[in-house]
């Protein structure tokens, strides 16, 4: 599950941007529950020894499909649209070749991967794959921490949580000013007994009514 890894890290950027990760804790996020289902069902799949081959495809592609799903529900916050596109990239590399995502010879090598056992995998050697560079084409090097092979869709996925984790943060963060701003607007309208109005978007001068009204006195003599 080098994606979750991957995805993790990408979270922990916010932080060495100077930002807080609170926030994310208050983004509202529809069907969380379909993310942590999608993770469960791709480790049973994928760790549990000599698991049924078929039924692993077909529960392979649900998980895409449960993930299509959340990201649908969630589709108004930034970064969704690149998890979305990297999905899509996966899902069609794994539904024309057989509900597998197919690799590349050199990337199971450079990572160091033992030859695919009986049972489902969720990444395996293909030959004459389709869409094949849209497959496991790239790897972590045997040694490094994480070894694996992954895809450009995977790419895009970690990509696209790196925007939302940014993006939810930021949003939340109060407009710098903006409340000290309100409140010595505040007081000058109080130690003046005038009526003003705090735009928030928009300053606008206070106002006082009695030299309104002064003036209008003036134009009129």
């Amino acid at each position: 599950m080098i994606i979750v890894a991957a995805a993790l890290l990408a979270v922990l950027t916010v932080p060495l941007s100077g930002r807080s990760l609170g926030p994310l804790a208050r983004l509202s996020l529809r069907r969380v529950w379909l993310v942590w289902t999608t993770i469960a069902v791709q480790l049973i799949i994928t760790l549990l020894p000599a698991f049924p081959e078929s039924a692993g495809r077909g529960l392979h592609l649900l998980t895409f499909a449960a993930a299509a799903v959340f990201i649908w529900s969630n589709r108004r916050i930034p970064g969704t649209t690149l998890i979305a596109l990297g999905a899509v990239l996966n899902v069609a590399a794994i539904a024309l070749n057989g509900g597998t995502m197919p690799a590349s010879s050199w990337a199971w090598r450079t990572a160091g991967l033992p030859l695919p056992a009986d049972g489902f995998t969720n990444s395996t050697l293909t030959r004459s794959a389709r869409l094949g560079w849209l497959g496991d084409v790239f790897a972590i090097p045997r040694g490094w921490p994480l070894a694996n092979v992954f895809s450009i869709g995977d790419v895009v996925i970690v990509v696209g949580v790196g925007v939302l984790a940014h993006g939810g943060c930021r949003a939340s963060e109060p407009r710098p000013g903006g409340d000290e701003e309100r409140q010595q607007l505040g007081g000058r309208c109080r130690n003046r007994g005038s009526s003003c109005t705090v735009v928030e978007h928009h300053q606008v001068a206070p106002v006082e009514v009695d030299d309104v009204r002064s003036g209008l006195t003036a134009d009129h003599h």
